[in-house]
């Protein structure tokens, strides 16, 4: 019996010995489209060793039985095969069509990206995220093609500028943003970690389904919302750090502006009071510092962000709903914002055709902000303080008095930037019906209405103050401004999406309607209490200089729309699409807005066969398409009708009368600015969708541009608005990227894109020319273009000064001197006056780009990101602070240290002149500068933990990192920040810098934790 169990044991034993040990298993992996081997296909097992086919498909591996083999390939499908006792096992990887089939957000709906026409730009969470940013737009600058995104400063809360091939008018340039199907303003109101996906349609056969709005482009988010069938999941997102000044700029120090300011004055002649002249000569004296004044103002910021989501689902209901809360201190002191954003998607099943949903938000912020006027802003005041002055008066603790320069002590300014808070809330929520199968299959019925509530007040208070009897505020003030908004929006269409035979058919039907609802009120009142609990309107002591304004504003919109994608054997596609827009602003109410666009799927045709075999194409798609679309954005609510004002009096038989005047004409013939689009493309992808891209040609003329008319100034009114003006914006677009798998634990993303864009005005309706602050816009040219003198240089040697002469002998600059700015007389009438000013150059770049890399390796990430701008020019206002000629109001760079003298005749910088006969300072070619750069944006290192180590901490992942934002900036700008907005937003002072908030470096580490 002994001997019975013995060998029931071996034999037992003998499998289990056989299935312990190792075999090599042999195969080819060949392509299932046309059989040809796959190279570097990788082949690994489920104890992570593994290998790579080689140039004919071939793989050799160890395995077991029982193993599990799994055989992946950038653009195929993954398999994977359980070890028997075979020991040749061949594998045949099909073609991965999740690229094909892969759905975007297009409006009203969705599409297979095989079928779009249009061109788009699709952004992921993942791309989003990796800037630690507040504003998720800051997150899309330099990754889509044709898209501008511009900070219009470093500032806490200042937001971003967007254009989207360009600017299209003199008027409003701004996208439209639609967030889960709900149009918005903007989506500063959107976190970064709570989007989805987000697709930017670019052409007009994107976006004509969005008629008089879709001018601009349009930006669609989709925010997470959340799985059915899946178990709640806890996504934690931190990250905290600091900012930094990216450089300061060199001024002079005490004893060297002491040195500039007496010959100054020696050069005009002029004798300093004796305690000027006590104060200059200590400083020279003692080889004084003085005050840095850039260091009184500026200080080491912070950031920090918490944001917590939670999302899942059962087999009716799906859900994700979180908050984010940030916080940041800015890099110039008593600038801050504090922001919470709360969001919440839910969706449930009544019934397995019927699904009803909301999407809800809550934004509320509050933030401290610079003066951005110039003359009396922080960083303004910081650059043209004299340094022999002291930010604080040692005897009285009071701040310092300004000896020299015009203006405040920018320790003062920076002070008082705690006294001007700007607080807004918003709320959105937007529920929705959906019904699939309504008796037809494909046919479904879409209903949505949304409401958004914003509120918002801003408070600027100057409190009473005493340095000098000639650096006072004898009394305090407060101004108010209160602004309420709402807006509704609904939306009901149908949808028919359905498959015959070898045609594919996806149209929309529907409509929508829309209004708006504005109210603001201002008041500024005088001899109000500083404590803040006392610091409002009504506590004034002084109401007899109370100043009071407000205004309301409404407009409503009525639309109807139609789409028909039409594909035949996934090759030949077609887009049509028409909306009718009715709206308030105009007399003439109804605007009607085609477009349609083809597409070519040439890999698939029968012809292409032998062409995808012989090359490594695996997807090319000709493009094109052409639309009109208007932008009603430009028009105000009511700028088509006269407008009265009142509060004149007449007398009539011996008694006054109150009485009202007319004050701008009205114009029933107002109608829409329009744009008619044309566009080109091509998509392609090789190497199974490894490689691929799109290279995009565009037109874009905007037609009847609203613009002031002139009339007769006897005329006493406003200047009418009418349709006059054209533009065409034009221009290149190319994308590529590329990813590539090495074995099982290496990856590595490259990516790029870069647009060529030429934006130039075609008409001004036969009207003069428009200026802006240093810029000229005109038929020929771009919108804004820098419009001032020509430097030639200086005046080095008396032959120079005494042969620049008019045809009549006389001086063409009499006040010159050697050492004065030479200006071109331009016109050669021998003055140097406004009509010698000439193109000076442009904001608008030549091209800009961006460049993505990334790589990972065994839970080890590595994310960098590049972007930058060429061409573009920059027109430096603050020069003439830091190469002032006259000094009496400013500072200056150490640079002028190197000024023209008799002693440096060969400087190319101006004399020093208390008094500036020559007008040195004039705006001229000497303070327009190369705005080009190239920046590292992100740089971020991140670690995904084992998920050995993760489970023990009840985490189900978790990630930690360290970013680093901004990190340096290649460029010969002279300023701090070569990224310039619009001054006080206008687009006719695009790149004008006049102390821009610098943009701030950030270092910060984070982690990604998920429960």
């Amino acid at each position: 019996m002994k001997k019975i169990l013995y060998l029931f044991f071996l034999c037992c034993l003998i499998p289990c010995t056989l299935y312990a040990q190792s075999s090599q298993i042999t195969g080819t992996v060949t392509d299932a489209n046309d059989g040809s081997p796959l190279i570097g296909v990788t082949v690994a097992n489920q104890n992570h060793v593994g290998t790579l086919t080689d140039i004919d498909g071939n793989y050799s591996i160890d395995a077991k039985q029982g193993d599990v083999l799994t055989f992946s390939f950038l653009g195929m499908q993954t398999q994977t095969v359980k070890v028997g006792s075979q020991r040749v096992i061949d594998i045949v990887l099909k073609e991965n069509n999740q690229l094909l089939n892969e759905v975007v957000v297009v409006g009203y709906g969705t599409m297979r990206k095989s079928d779009l026409t249009g061109s788009l730009s699709s952004l992921k969470s993942d791309q989003l995220t990796q800037l630690s940013a507040v504003d998720v737009t800051q997150s899309i600058q330099g990754r889509a093609s044709g898209v501008s995104v511009i900070n219009n400063s470093g500032e806490p809360g200042a937001g971003t500028k967007i254009r989207i091939r360009g600017t299209g008018s003199v008027n409003n340039s701004d996208p439209l943003y639609v967030v889960d199907g709900f149009p918005v303003s903007d989506i500063s109101h959107i976190a970064p970690h709570d989007v989805e996906s987000m697709e930017i349609l670019k052409d007009a056969s994107a976006v004509a389904i969005y008629g008089s709005r879709g001018a601009n482009g349009v930006i669609l988010v989709k925010t997470k919302g959340g799985s059915f069938n899946k178990k709640t999941q806890v996504n934690v997102n931190i990250f905290a750090g600091m900012t930094e000044v990216d450089k300061k700029i060199d001024m002079l120090n005490a004893a060297e502006y002491a040195t500039l300011k007496l010959e100054a004055y020696k050069n005009a002649g002029i004798n300093p009071s004796l305690s000027s002249q006590s104060i200059l000569d200590y400083a020279i004296a003692n080889n004084s510092r003085g005050t840095n004044w850039q260091d009184e103002i500026m200080r080491t910021g912070s950031t920090q962000n918490y944001n917590v989501n939670v999302s899942g689902g059962s087999e009716r209901n799906k859900y994700d709903f979180g908050g984010t809360y940030s916080t940041e201190k800015g890099i110039v002191k008593n600038t801050y914002m504090d922001k919470f954003m709360f969001h919440l998607n839910n969706e449930y099943k009544l019934f397995n055709n019927v699904t009803v949903g909301i999407n809800a938000s809550y934004t509320t912020y509050e933030k401290s902000g610079n003066d951005g006027d110039f003359y009396s802003g922080s960083i303004t005041q910081a650059l043209k303080a004299d340094p022999v002055s002291a930010a604080w008066d040692t005897y009285t603790n009071e701040f310092g008095e300004i000896y020299f320069s015009y203006g405040r002590n920018p320790a003062q300014s920076a002070y008082e930037n705690k006294y001007r808070k700007t607080k807004e809330d918003r709320f959105i929520a937007n529920a929705y019906l959906q019904i699939n199968d309504i008796g037809l299959k494909g046919l479904s019925f879409r209903a949505q209405f949304g409401k958004q509530f914003a509120y918002a007040k801003s408070r600027n208070y100057y409190p009473v103050y005493y340095i000098t009897a000639d650096q006072q505020r004898n009394k305090s003030s407060l101004t108010e401004n209160r602004s309420d908004n709402t807006y509704w929006n609904t939306n009901e269409y149908f949808s028919y999406v359905n498959v015959f035979g070898k045609h594919s058919v996806n149209a929309t039907l529907g409509v929508e309607a829309q209004k708006s609802n504005s109210n603001n009120l201002y008041v500024k009142v005088y001899d109000v209490p500083e404590n803040e609990d006392l610091r409002y309107p009504n506590m004034s002591s002084n109401k007899e200089n109370l100043e009071v304004s407000g205004g309301a504003g409404h407009s409503a919109l009525l639309s109807g729309f139609f789409r028909l994608n039409y594909s035949y054997a996934s090759k030949y596609l077609f887009t049509g699409t028409f909306r009718a827009d009715g709206t308030s602003r105009f007399k003439k109410k109804w605007g009607y807005f085609p477009s349609f666009s083809l597409g070519w799927n040439i890999m698939e045709e029968e012809f292409a066969k032998d062409f995808k075999q012989n090359t490594s194409f695996s997807q090319l798609k000709l493009r094109g398409g052409w639309g009109h679309v208007g932008n009603q954005a430009s028009a105000g609510d009511f700028d088509y009708l006269a407008l009265m004002t009142n509060g004149y009096t007449a007398v009539f038989g011996g008694s006054q009368v109150d009485g009202a005047i007319q004050q701008k004409l009205a114009n029933e013939e107002l109608s829409w600015e329009t744009s008619e689009q044309y566009n080109i493309g091509l998509d392609y992808a090789l190497l199974n969708g490894a490689l691929s891209g799109n290279i995009d040609y565009f037109i874009r003329n905007t037609n009847d541009m609203i613009l002031d008319t002139p009339i007769p100034i006897y005329a006493g009114m406003w200047r009418p608005k009418t349709n006059a003006g054209s533009v065409r914006n034009s221009g290149f677009e190319f994308s590529l990227n590329y990813e590539k798998s090495i074995g099982q634990d290496f990856t590595f993303n490259a990516g790029g894109n870069i647009s060529f864009i030429k934006n130039e005005v075609t008409s001004l309706g036969g009207g003069e020319p428009l200026y802006g602050q240093y810029s000229k816009t005109e038929v020929g040219r771009e919108i804004g273009y820098f419009y001032g003198l020509q430097s030639m240089g200086i005046f080095k040697t008396d032959d120079q000064l005494n042969s620049y002469v008019n045809k009549d002998g006389n001086p063409i600059q009499p006040n010159a001197s050697l050492g004065d700015v030479q200006f071109k007389d331009v016109n050669g009438d021998g003055i140097i006056d406004d009509n010698d000013r000439v193109y000076l150059g442009s904001a608008m770049p030549d091209f800009t780009y961006g460049i993505t890399l990334s790589a990972a390796y065994k839970g080890i990430d590595l994310n960098l990101f590049f972007q930058g701008s060429q061409g573009n020019k920059i027109a430096n206002y603050m020069y003439s602070v830091q190469y002032s000629t006259s000094m009496r109001e400013w500072s200056n760079s150490k640079d002028m240290m190197n000024r023209w003298t008799p002693e440096n005749s060969n400087s190319d910088l101006p004399r020093v002149h208390d008094g500036d006969p020559n007008q040195n300072d004039r705006f001229s070619s000497r303070y327009v500068e190369d705005g080009s750069y190239f920046r590292l944006k992100t740089l971020q290192l991140g670690y995904t933990l084992p998920s050995v180590i993760s489970k023990k901490a009840f985490l189900s992942k978790a990630r930690i990192y360290v970013s680093a934002d901004n990190l340096f900036t290649i460029t010969n700008y002279s300023g701090y920040n070569p990224e310039i907005s619009d001054l006080w937003g206008n687009p006719l002072n695009a790149g004008v810098d006049m102390a821009t908030y610098p943009t701030p470096r950030v270092f910060t580490i984070g982690c990604n934790l998920s429960f």
